[in-house]
């Protein structure tokens, strides 16, 4: 049975491609970039597969025409974009934003949104998608520069690699025939990198002048107001019953238990032992557990306390064996309903039906699944 696909990417091809300014067809097929970003999410996030792949541009813009041959042998559906103003470079954005957005409401198995672009411009739906509880990707050609506030906003950055050589398969269609030679000798140049102004915070309204203020106040009856019953502030990191948590402002309010990386599986596992011991995390995990969590819900936990962890860097593969490996001896484990389904966080003492095995450090070093 196959297991159900709950990511979802959409790629800025004029971004991607064309910078802004001339032209620029990477010597990497668009094959190659979804298997990286599959690759990647899968690792950091527990995803489960690309389920939608869409690609917007002009595609009938001189050059995109050939190469989307390519994309859509990749089994990325193009979407034609034609700007109806002046501001064509935007109408690609638009489009790529209306539909991330109609994405995340109308699909509830889709987790795992992937912004291939460098393009500050989509800060706003990244904190959107976060609001949504969505983890958030963001990708773009390694020799691309980034928008900092971009990378720093996005769940995980992933900084696609460009072959010395495009496959044999991808070069054909790619350039009309006398262009090959032309296209690759050409000197890539490095997009300017876009400068991207957040707005200017709120203003508070102006103080009133103490003369009106004492004017008001006269004018105000002499009998006192009983005095309001203060409340307590309502815990933010409680649920509100029946109602489902908000996990990224959860997360936010994590502290960092560890930086830097893990560099082997018992550093992993050391780690996550220490990002535990973390109340916080500790109450994230029982609320997550009590919803049926899925991965990558728990990575925005992971992330928060330990950026920079990686299961790839530890040599623990992907991040559902890294976990098994991770939470065996705790009062955690993940447990799968069905084959077609991704696992979720559980409680051991509720004896779950289909709760996971742990794995030892002697699987993991066997390769173990």
């Amino acid at each position: 049975m196959t297991i159900r696909k709950n990511v979802a990417v959409f790629i800025d091809a004029e971004n991607l491609f064309k910078g802004y300014g001339k032209l620029d067809i990477p010597d990497v097929s668009m094959e190659d970039i979804l298997n990286q970003i599959d690759k990647a999410a899968s690792q950091e996030a527990g995803a489960n597969g690309i389920a939608v792949a869409r690609a917007y541009a002009d595609w009938n813009a001189l050059g995109l025409e050939d190469y989307r041959r390519d994309v859509e042998r990749s089994r990325v559906e193009t979407v034609q974009v034609f700007s109806v103003g002046k501001a064509e470079k935007n109408a690609a954005d638009i489009v790529l934003v209306v539909d991330c957005l109609r994405v995340a409401a109308d699909l509830d198995h889709i987790e795992v949104f992937v912004l291939v672009s460098a393009d500050g411009d989509f800060v706003p739906l990244v904190r959107r998608l976060h609001e949504l509880d969505k983890y958030v990707v963001g990708a773009t050609l390694s020799n691309h520069p980034v928008n900092s506030v971009l990378e720093k906003e996005v769940d995980q950055f992933v900084a696609l690699k460009v072959t010395p050589v495009p496959p044999v398969a991808a070069l054909k269609p790619v350039f009309s025939s006398g262009e090959q030679g032309k296209a690759t000798a050409q000197p890539r140049k490095a997009a300017a990198k876009k400068i991207v102004e957040e707005p200017p915070a709120r203003q508070a309204p102006a103080k009133q002048a103490p003369a009106k203020k004492a004017a008001a106040k006269q004018q105000e009856p002499a009998k006192k107001k009983p005095a309001k019953k203060v409340e307590p502030a309502p815990d933010k990191s409680a649920a509100r019953a029946g109602a489902k948590p908000e996990w990224h402002s959860i997360a936010k309010e994590i502290p960092v238990v560890h930086q830097g990386p893990a560099t082997s599986p018992d550093d992993y596992k050391a780690i996550m032992k220490k990002v535990l011991s973390e109340p916080k995390v500790r109450s994230y995990l029982d609320q997550l557990a009590n919803h049926g969590g899925t991965l990558p819900i728990l990575a925005m936990a992971i992330k928060a306390a330990a950026p920079q962890v990686s299961p790839s860097n530890a040599k623990v593969s992907t991040l559902s064996r890294a976990l098994r490996f991770a939470l065996a001896g705790t009062p955690y484990a993940l447990a799968r309903e069905s084959d077609d389904v991704q696992p979720v966080l559980v409680r051991r003492s509720s004896k779950p039906t289909g709760m996971l095995p742990d794995l030892t450090l002697d699987d993991i070093q066997r390769g173990v699944q």
